[in-house]
């Protein structure tokens, strides 16, 4: 299958007027000021009343309502830098197909928070079956369904999940959650949950933004500022361990892939920990905290 996704600027405006009822002009202004820096999540955020960095229902309402956070990530996914991403997640998922002798459309696959739906489409053109779940009743979610839908998918590549808890039954071969884990209140617990969806030697394919707290993403939440830097011990420490990260991103460890262990030895620990480019900016974290506290 070849699914033709949107890298031009006409290509965006014409994905978005077709799967949304937003009119062409307006939709044309927006993608115009995300290209250049002013998206519409900003101007949503202040239409819908929303203190930046923190959430409550009007963060709440801006997510379900709101169409800023479809352009914001069509604009982005267009860039090469988030290209690489998609790509590396397929190379990482087809060797681990090939490690474990199944079939691509075999594995299970979860995109949770996928948002728009690129990169399950991608994963379809790919060769995949995909499951996908994002906020249900959101205008991302009917942006994406509507897509699906368009191609044909639903039921045969892709299976729509409206019911979170379903998803925690260990029953997936691949989480791949991008740029999620910096919007929630508690991603600790979301960490968790990956944790349940995965089976035991399974795999999850991460990137988060958690030290991203700028004026340019008023989503991303400041309680999770303390995160920066430890994703790869705080998924540890959930019985999930760092076995590769990218080093061609221009994002450090974006993507990183984890796999699923019955149990966590210290040598796990130490391996971790001899890495230095994942050991020094943890340590680096631990020395502003324990001077923040101190001051």
């Amino acid at each position: 299958m070849n699914i033709k996704l949107p890298f031009s600027y006409q290509e965006i405006v014409d994905e978005v007027v077709n799967f949304t009822d937003l009119p062409r002009q307006e939709v044309e202004h927006k993608v115009w000021m995300q290209a250049i820096g002013e998206g519409p999540v900003i101007q949503e955020a202040k239409h819908f009343g929303v203190t930046p960095h923190q959430y409550d229902d009007k963060m709440e309402k801006l997510y379900k309502e709101g169409y800023g956070l479809i352009i914001e990530t069509m604009v982005f996914w267009a860039s090469q830098e988030r290209q690489l991403w998609i790509q590396q997640a397929v190379e990482r998922i087809r060797l681990y197909a090939q490690k474990n002798a199944r079939a691509l459309d075999d594995l299970t696959i979860l995109m949770l928070g996928d948002g728009t739906g690129n990169d399950s489409l991608e994963l379809v053109n790919n060769g995949f079956k995909i499951n996908y779940f994002d906020i249900p009743g959101s205008k991302t979610y009917e942006f994406a369904t509507k897509r699906f839908a368009h191609y044909d998918l639903i039921g045969d590549r892709v299976n729509l999940i409206s019911d979170y808890k379903s998803c925690l039954t260990s029953q997936y071969d691949i989480v791949l959650s991008f740029e999620v884990l910096e919007h929630l209140t508690d991603p600790i617990a979301a960490i968790r949950d990956i944790n349940s969806m995965l089976k035991t030697s399974g795999i999850a394919i991460i990137t988060e933004a958690f030290s991203a707290v700028y004026d340019i993403f008023p989503t991303h939440l400041k309680s999770n500022l303390k995160f920066a830097n430890q994703a790869p011990f705080i998924f540890l420490q959930k019985k999930m361990l760092l076995t590769w990260y990218s080093q061609k991103s221009f994002f450090k460890f974006k993507p990183m892939e984890f796999v699923k262990k019955e149990r966590i030895s210290l040598k796990d620990f130490i391996s971790l920990f001899k890495d230095a480019k994942i050991r020094q900016p943890y340590i680096n974290a631990k020395i502003r905290k324990l001077f923040a506290f101190g001051s």
